[in-house]
């Protein structure tokens, strides 16, 4: 869809997505530094086979690898995520968006839950924000004038228990049980099945899921709520940090 200048040369026809949209970056060899900051932080640096070597590393060590401080976090947006030579100025302002509050992290409107260790649910709306939401809406805000669009939010599974901790997730993949009624929820699969029939998702009755544009930006968003599965929503939210974080990933692709 971005490719080739647009043109898919017949290839499809639509598309229906899930898991954000096309992320600016750069060569894929950038992505070994991420490797060799987990091979390191888990004592892995001298062996002959460092992936064997993660495979063996005890949940703790490997755990502790991951956790970090805020100033950990600050070096590791400056000197593993982000470009070489982003600025200061733009990590400042990441970290000012993106504050240690676990109120204000992901998932988001849990409060004082899902604070699995002082910078989770930092890091966890920093992620997604800059890899699965601010692509999207970016995407959209470019294609919705050009071709028929609609997008969806989904707020399902925030209580979902994740092994070994009384803490809840909402983790990546679990909209995919809107699909295909996994655990008994759903709803999107008449949506898809419209779609890929007709290219219009809705049917003549029952909740009409708006095209999205750039004045209304309406979402179909999947809730936890009984009695309200699925609502209308506007897709205002987190405005100034995700514009922020676009910004600076078009700059400096990641």
């Amino acid at each position: 869809m971005v490719a080739n200048n647009g043109n898919h040369e017949g290839l499809f026809r639509a598309a229906f997505m899930q898991s954000g949209s096309p992320v600016p970056v750069a060569d894929i060899e950038s992505g070994q530094v991420y490797y060799n900051n987990i091979v390191a932080n888990s004592g892995c640096s001298k062996a002959p086979d460092t992936l064997e070597c993660l495979r063996t590393v005890d949940y703790k060590v490997l755990k502790a690898a991951v956790n970090s401080t805020s100033a950990q976090f600050r070096n590791y947006l400056k000197t593993v995520f982000l470009a070489p030579g982003t600025p200061d100025s733009d990590i400042d302002g990441i970290l000012q968006h993106y504050t240690d509050d676990v109120t204000q992290g992901s998932p988001f409107g849990t409060s004082l839950l899902n604070a699995v260790t002082p910078q989770y649910k930092r890091i966890a709306a920093f992620m997604g924000d800059g890899v699965f939401q601010a692509p999207r809406r970016f995407f959209l805000d470019h294609l919705s004038a050009k071709q028929d669009s609609w997008a969806f939010l989904s707020k399902r599974l925030k209580g979902t228990v994740f092994i070994g901790s009384e803490n809840a997730l909402q983790a990546h993949g679990t909209d995919l049980a809107n699909v295909y009624s996994i655990g008994g929820i759903g709803g999107m699969a008449d949506y898809l099945i419209r779609f890929a029939t007709n290219l219009d998702p809705n049917a003549a009755s029952g909740l009409q899921w708006p095209k999205y544009d750039t004045k209304t930006r309406k979402l179909l968003t999947f809730n936890d709520n009984l009695l309200k599965r699925q609502t209308i929503t506007v897709d205002d939210y987190r405005t100034a940090p995700m514009k922020f974080l676009t910004n600076v990933t078009l700059r400096h692709p990641i």
